[in-house]
């Protein structure tokens, strides 16, 4: 009787080890890739299969590159000054609409920097809007000016667009309107200026 139980609880001893070692080398990485069996699909492993996938995008005819700045800056765009806007009075009338429109609430009608927002804005701890008939600003070139504009301020211009973080609340207009707009509101803040 005992050579029996003896016999059995070999057998069951033996069945046990034979299906964890089956079991363990399942897991065993025979092979490339992380797993025998496919557990956590990775999709880098995956073929690419792009009926989902949009057409690429190129960027339309003869559109104006960019660059990074000269001393290594990302994020001030470069753009080549090739189109430059020219000042007439349709462009200044032009201007003053969309300065009514972005500008007005925080640099106020006149470009003082005392437009409605300018009390919340120094509430809530943020720079007041700049006075953009003043000397710093009316001493910068147009282009310098449209970089103020398009960058988010001066504050934004120097810290490099995008590439830190601006104190300034200023939105970055280059994202918002188109470059022919830029150049009006810089030809109607010019005639603040006057």
């Amino acid at each position: 009787m005992k050579t029996s139980l003896f016999k059995k609880q070999k057998f069951n001893l033996t069945l046990v080890l034979i299906v964890v070692g089956l079991i363990s080398s399942a897991c065993m990485p025979w092979g490339r890739g992380t797993y025998q069996i496919e557990i956590f699909s990775e999709m880098h492993y995956a073929q690419s299969y792009k009926s989902q996938e949009p057409p690429r995008l190129y960027p339309a005819q003869g559109s104006v590159p960019f660059m990074s700045h000269e001393d290594g800056t990302d994020g001030i765009l470069n753009v080549a000054s090739n189109f430059l806007l020219e000042k007439t009075e349709a462009t200044v009338s032009a201007g003053s609409g969309l300065y009514q429109v972005n500008c007005a609430a925080c640099h106020g009608m006149t470009g003082k920097g005392d437009g409605a927002a300018k009390s919340y804005l120094i509430k809530h701890g943020g720079l007041p809007p700049a006075d953009i008939t003043g000397p710093a600003t009316a001493m910068a070139s147009d282009t310098e000016l449209k970089g103020f504009i398009g960058l988010g301020g001066r504050i934004g211009y120097y810290s490099g667009g995008n590439k830190y973080d601006s104190p300034s609340a200023m939105p970055m207009f280059n994202k918002l309107l188109t470059d022919e707009e830029l150049w009006q509101l810089v030809h109607y803040v010019r005639s603040l200026q006057n």
